[in-house]
């Protein structure tokens, strides 16, 4: 309801501003939304609107109105701030503060829950307190220092190192005064610490940083000196964890993130996006495997994105967004949806539900557009039937935070064997009451497991 507050007062304020005349030429347009929601028609600078493109249309969405000059703006998954010449939106979260930092800082108490970080949670800031929880990961994992690999280089020396590449000094025979030579080198400029440096260098990018937050940043990068700039190529592939790099998966987690939302393009020298965005749909992915792996450790073990086959002949396949196993093998397909959509309208007398019940507090609910709603459960428990079906399991899960039509505890599909149960993470609650609710989750999926 905040959010909702904000998002129409904010677009109000802007168009009564652009009515009155009251905006420079010159002067940004800032605008406040709450996520998964849409501003009224606002006017928007045809070069703020190239520039909003430039972000992708799965993190801010700009729609057409009858008005040439006017766009409806549309938030999707991620929270934060896109700023663009002339233009600025602010996507508020729907849930406190200190909530998405508990799920950014994980099971680290010392940066999920330190005074400062804290202190952010007050403020509301997301921008500023993010990038905190993303610097203090980073510090906590070199702490001791940096990570150490051997790596296979080749260079021109004066003294043998390593093999002598004798083909090439056939063919440049006037090397022979320094050949080519092979050889592998212990050394801190490995693929894990050009990631976490990667993500350090686009937070010092980002605008608005409070003074404490930028200094930690710039004395993190000094402990990255002899690290390389990371090829782009390079930081989109997945580094396999080892019991040598373990102790940097959390960092290395948090730092894609940064690296995903900071500084979205730049063109020729100037700034065309900057942002710092959050996707809270991946987020708590995150942070419910990272909390269900904690309590269900040594019985059972909790996987994150693994890829299932659904035919016999392997040629569909789907990403299951947590897969519990036992020693027997699989044992439950959990889906997390962060938000379930709020298209509906309270319902009436013999309307149908579709896969919603009212269940718990909620008045019960029908969907405004009956078609959009079956859509919208189908994505969110149909994915996971599918995945049980493949694994031959009895059950799956949906973990949700937000849903204006309760999803039903279990749907049973005819002719089936499995069944989906759902369960509701409560992140408006306090972080006790939140880690007891957890708690209670993990019971559960241990009696689904049986």
């Amino acid at each position: 309801r905040r959010g909702a507050r904000h998002e129409r007062r904010g677009a109000r304020g802007v168009m009564t501003a652009l009515a009155a005349g009251a905006l420079a030429p010159d002067e940004r347009v800032r605008l406040t939304l709450a996520e998964h929601s849409r501003s009224e028609p606002v006017r928007v600078p045809s070069s703020a609107r190239r520039a909003l493109f430039s972000v992708g249309s799965d993190r801010v969405r700009l729609l057409a109105t009858a008005d040439p000059e006017a766009v409806v703006v549309e938030t999707t998954s991620w929270v934060g701030t896109v700023s663009v010449p002339g233009f600025e939106v602010r996507i508020v979260p729907r849930v406190p503060m200190a909530s998405i930092f508990a799920m950014l800082g994980g099971q680290d108490a010392s940066i999920a829950w330190g005074s400062e970080t804290s202190d952010f949670a007050g403020d509301g800031e997301l921008l500023d307190g993010s990038a905190l929880v993303v610097l203090r990961a980073v510090e906590a994992a070199t702490r001791r220092g940096l990570l150490h690999g051997y790596r296979t280089r080749e260079e021109e020396s004066s003294t043998l190192r390593g093999r002598l590449l004798v083909d090439q000094l056939a063919r440049r025979p006037w090397t022979v005064g320094a050949p080519v030579c092979r050889f592998e080198e212990f050394t801190s400029d490995v693929v894990e610490n050009h990631l976490l440096r990667a993500a350090v260098v686009r937070v010092l990018g980002a605008p608005g940083l409070s003074p404490q937050t930028r200094r930690l940043a710039v004395e993190l990068l000094a402990r990255f000196d002899g690290v390389a700039d990371a090829d782009p190529r390079e930081l989109a592939l997945e580094i396999p964890l080892t019991r040598l790099n373990a102790h940097y998966e959390h960092a290395m987690g948090l730092a894609r993130l940064a690296i995903d939302g900071f500084s979205i393009r730049h063109d020729a020298g100037e700034r065309g996006a900057n942002a710092f965005l959050v996707d809270v749909d991946l987020v708590f992915l995150r942070f419910v495997a990272t909390e269900l792996r904690a309590r269900l450790w040594p019985a059972h073990r909790v996987e994150q994105a693994e890829e299932l086959a659904l035919d016999d002949a392997a040629s569909l396949r789907a990403t299951a967004d947590i897969l519990v196993r036992d020693a027997s093998g699989p044992r439950l397909v959990i889906g997390t949806r962060y938000h379930l959509g709020d298209d509906d309208v309270p319902r009436r007398t013999g309307d149908p539900l579709h896969l919603m019940t009212g269940g718990g507090r909620d008045t019960a609910r029908t969907p405004r557009d009956p078609a959009a709603a079956v859509a919208n459960d189908a994505a969110a428990f149909f994915p996971v039937m599918v995945q049980a079906a493949s694994l031959d399991l009895d059950a799956a899960l949906v973990v949700y935070a937000h849903a204006r039509r309760r999803p039903a505890s279990r749907i049973r599909m005819p002719a089936t064997r499995a069944s989906v149960h759902s369960w509701h993470v409560d992140l408006d609650a306090s972080w006790r009451e939140l880690s007891d609710g957890l708690d209670d989750l993990a019971a559960h999926v241990r009696r689904l497991c049986g």
